[in-house]
């Protein structure tokens, strides 16, 4: 899948969606929460995250918020942790493609990663970016 590809269905699927550029990455917002992105992809590593190595040519992650119920049915397995980069320490491999983990630094907050998910992966992940969305939205109401 590409960013393009994930990009057009954001704006073909989600209504009243802005989407932010800055340096490469994307920030998929509603307008009704400009404060909170329900999905982001990050091209670059930077200062506070580089678990995923995405200076690598053609690497982007695809980030999903999608709370606490979903994040506990697919990490299951996991044990909870809580804190920022709470899952640094476990032996997750965050530089793999087309596997769903827990986000490096964000994962307490219930957010999920993928690494150049492919076009199967990606499909399995629409509903988790509707749940992410409307879970914004209700943050507002």
């Amino acid at each position: 899948m590409t960013i393009e590809g994930i990009k057009n269905y954001v704006t073909e699927n989600f209504e009243k969606i802005n989407i932010i550029e800055k340096d490469g990455s994307l920030f998929f917002m509603s307008y009704d929460n400009d404060k909170f992105p329900f999905s982001t992809i990050v091209t670059a590593d930077d200062a506070y995250d580089n678990a995923s190595n995405l200076n690598r040519e053609g690497y982007y992650r695809l980030n999903i918020g999608v709370g606490k119920g979903i994040f506990e049915d697919l990490f299951e397995s996991l044990p909870q942790k809580k804190g920022f980069k709470a899952y640094i320490d476990t032996n997750i491999d965050f530089t793999e493609e087309d596997k769903i983990f827990p986000h490096p630094v964000y994962g307490a907050m219930y957010w999920i990663s993928v690494i150049n998910p492919s076009e199967k992966t990606f499909e399995s992940l629409k509903d988790y970016m509707h749940a992410a969305f409307d879970k914004v939205k209700k943050k507002v109401q």
